[in-house]
């Protein structure tokens, strides 16, 4: 509900990232005395488990005062990460698409609680996909937030929008930031006495070289994907051993620890009972394939003399146990790993 007995001018929705260009369209607003909400969109590389108010943005966000709601990302956004609209980046990286989402759901919390606007941190000519003039026009077009999609870092070099002119924002008061200089923002921070923000280059692993091939691999191979997937291309080495069936094998006893907590999700997994990794495997295995989990366990196991079986599960159910093999040879291994 709108928030009518306060004093407030207004009440924003900051879409918030937890990065500094965010942190700084917050901290304008509310100089300004408007109640600002920030909104932070958790994305599938966030463990399924995770509670949002024990994470970097929160604890970011508490820093200004700032008070945050959270949308973990689900279907509806994997399936624009498999077909985006607008084309991928130099990566598996969908950005025009991944905004016209992030505000769409901002404009849904703004609806539902009767605010008066959505704000980004966007910076006109920051980056050259998203944050080019026109873009911006599209994207505020394509999230139905004609009018009430506020730019505040570069809103002097943008059409004022309809909380400005009812007088709720101060035009004045707000910025016209342009390119990709980051001298301005830091000056500011240093106004705000903002020292902790996460890094503008350090986020999205949609852009990340090494988890994009993941990325590409998991869309190109399986029809049907949750989050959990997505989760799960952040943790071990991903091997392609068929076209119906990938597997992830532990590097170290956390992740062999993390993979057991998923293993019911996983189409087998493999759980040995020595010193060795865990094996998720998401797919069918064909004939001879089981074979090549227990030559990758034996690859990368400490072996004995009498190394104790391997427990094989499918759905989460025990079905069988197998015994390790001849370790794989490094030239196999390599040939199958996912880039």
């Amino acid at each position: 509900m709108h928030r009518k007995e306060s004093l407030k001018r207004g009440t924003g929705i900051v879409l918030f990232s937890g990065g500094l260009d965010s942190m700084l369209a917050a901290r304008l607003l509310m100089e300004q005395d408007i109640d600002v909400i920030g909104f932070h969109c958790l994305l599938p590389f966030v463990a399924p488990d995770a509670d949002p108010t024990k994470l970097k943005p929160a604890k970011i966000a508490a820093g200004i005062n700032l008070s945050l709601r959270f949308h973990r990302c689900g279907k509806e956004y994997l399936d624009i990460i498999r077909n985006p609209a607008h084309g991928y980046g130099k990566q598996a990286n969908p950005c025009i698409d991944c905004h016209i989402y992030f505000i769409a759901k901002a404009a849904e919390l703004m609806r539902e609680l009767k605010a008066d606007f959505v704000a980004t941190g966007e910076v006109v000519g920051q980056r050259p996909m998203s944050q080019m003039k026109h873009t911006m026009n599209h994207i505020e077009k394509a999230s139905g937030l004609q009018g009430y999609l506020l730019r505040p870092l570069s809103a002097k070099l943008l059409k004022p929008t309809i909380p400005e002119q009812a007088n709720i924002v101060n035009r004045d008061m707000l910025l016209a930031l342009n390119g990709r200089s980051r001298k301005a923002q830091l000056n500011l921070a240093q106004r705000y006495i903002i020292t902790e923000y996460a890094s503008p280059s350090g986020g999205c692993l949609f852009t990340d070289t090494f988890i994009s091939g993941r990325v590409f691999d998991l869309i190109e191979h399986h029809r049907e994907i949750d989050t959990t997937d997505f989760y799960l291309l952040t943790i071990g080495r991903h091997f392609r051993i068929s076209e119906a069936a990938k597997l992830i094998v532990a590097r170290n006893e956390i992740e062999n620890s993390e993979l057991e907590k998923y293993m019911h999700t996983a189409d087998y997994f493999f759980m040995p009972g020595f010193k060795a990794p865990s094996i998720f495997i998401k797919g069918t295995l064909a004939d001879g394939e089981i074979e090549i989990a227990g030559s990758m366990i034996s690859r990368y196991g400490k072996r004995h003399s009498d190394p104790g079986a391997i427990s094989v599960f499918q759905k989460g159910k025990f079905v069988n146990t197998i015994h390790p093999g001849a370790s794989m040879t490094g030239d196999r291994l390599e040939s199958m790993r996912i880039r």
